[in-house]
């Protein structure tokens, strides 16, 4: 990020917006996301629809319990569930070979590319508007949520200490991972 811009432009203040979005967007934004993400890609329901769940369970405002133990409790759990079933499924052997480091490596290249790839749009974007963004945000696009949305807040601090672009960097966060969920989905329908 730092080869491809400028201080100048790691210092950009983005504006944050004043309004308030209502209680209604608020509840139909998951269930619109799972419905388009269904049409465009079927196989995409499951994930994009445990996520989108999630944020409907925490805006309908009528499940609190059920949403504070989704989010902590119950996300904690389904981790370590996860985490012991695949650990032990897997030994050394079948992990530690060509092929998963291939993919490994191939991983790396795509995060190295992705993250380039944000940067030098945002920068392209920019030609064209009047109120600058900052291309840092342009890194944020990739889907490892929520680092990639601090790592650009703490490096805009660091150039400037009074700019907070965190909310826009987690805003083009949760896009990158709305897009890696339907994207996946489409592939899987392709390869199937």
């Amino acid at each position: 990020i730092r080869a491809l811009t400028t201080r100048e432009e790691r210092m950009i203040h983005m504006e944050n917006p004043e309004h308030e979005v209502s209680r209604t967007v608020k509840v139909i934004f998951p269930i619109a996301v799972t419905l388009i993400a269904g049409i465009i890609a079927p196989m995409s329901v499951a994930l994009i629809g445990s996520l989108m769940f999630g944020n409907l369970l925490r805006e309908s405002g009528v499940t609190e319990r059920l949403s504070k133990t989704a989010q902590n409790e119950l996300s904690s759990l389904v981790t370590i569930l996860l985490g012991i079933t695949i650990g032990s499924s897997m030994g050394g052997k079948q992990f530690l070979n060509p092929t998963t480091l291939l993919i490994i490596a191939l991983g790396l290249i795509a995060f190295v590319f992705d993250t380039a790839g944000g940067v030098l749009f945002a920068k392209l974007i920019n030609l064209f508007r009047k109120r600058k963004i900052n291309p840092m945000i342009g890194a944020c696009g990739i889907s490892a949520f929520p680092m990639s949305a601090r790592v650009i807040q703490k490096m805009a601090q660091q150039e400037d200490g009074s700019n907070f672009i965190i909310m826009h960097a987690v805003g083009a966060n949760v896009a990158g991972q709305i897009a890696s969920i339907i994207a996946g989905g489409l592939i899987l329908a392709l390869v199937r």
